[in-house]
């Protein structure tokens, strides 16, 4: 008989990708998403043998406190309790900078799941099919857009890489994924002969957001 799995948030970017190898290798998925109008804080938990909570409001520019806060660790707080250790919880690099509503979020949600026994990846900046980061949306676009300066620099990865290490995750650890730093100007090297438009950075933008790795400091 085939294990099942629970994954939320399995219609986003990394849900598809998740979803798609966890049949590839057997399991029957089963999932919870607002695009369906289901909610983690109020849906029906089903009995699966593990869990992947990647259902989040994702957006650091959102100012609003409280509805982050229901969706990332009030939502976040029922899976880890209801799953325990059976849980992985897929987190940001973001938590190293709680300065907005949804890095503070992130960063309570991660100490909530390691409290249930769960375990936590702390994803960096992801891209590959589908995906919306910076290496995306410049790929994909045919003017290029710079917000600001274009040397803020983030920590990116291949959504692949964020899969294995959800796949590999123990209980109770926190698993931190490594990338390659790149500023945006040097992302829009990548694609010489593109127009590039110039506007002004975003309120809450960072200039520098990298993944931290233990024992090393920036």
């Amino acid at each position: 008989m085939a294990h099942k799995a629970l994954v939320t948030g399995h219609l986003g970017f990394v849900g598809k990708h998740l979803t798609k190898r966890l049949t590839q290798d057997g399991w029957d998925v089963i999932g919870i998403d607002r695009k369906l109008g289901a909610d983690v804080q109020f849906a029906d938990l089903p009995s699966v043998d593990r869990v992947f909570h990647l259902a989040a409001q994702t957006n650091a520019q959102d100012k609003d406190a409280i509805r982050d806060a229901q969706t990332n660790i009030m939502g976040a707080l029922r899976v880890f309790a209801t799953y325990g250790d059976k849980c992985v919880f897929a987190s940001s690099s973001m938590v190293n900078y709680p300065r907005c509503p949804y890095a503070i979020s992130k960063l309570a949600a991660e100490h909530y799941a390691l409290y249930f026994g769960c375990a936590v990846v702390r994803f960096c900046n992801l891209y590959g099919e589908g995906g919306h980061s910076v290496i995306d949306k410049m790929r994909n676009a045919e003017r290029l857009t710079i917000y600001g300066t274009g040397e803020q620099v983030r920590t990116y990865a291949p959504v692949e890489d964020a899969i294995d290490a959800l796949m590999k995750a123990e209980p109770g650890q926190l698993a931190i994924l490594p990338g390659e730093d790149y500023t945006v100007n040097q992302i829009a090297d990548m694609y010489p002969g593109k127009m590039i438009d110039r506007m002004p950075a975003n309120e809450l933008d960072m200039m520098d957001a990298r993944q931290i790795y233990p024992g090393v400091a920036w």
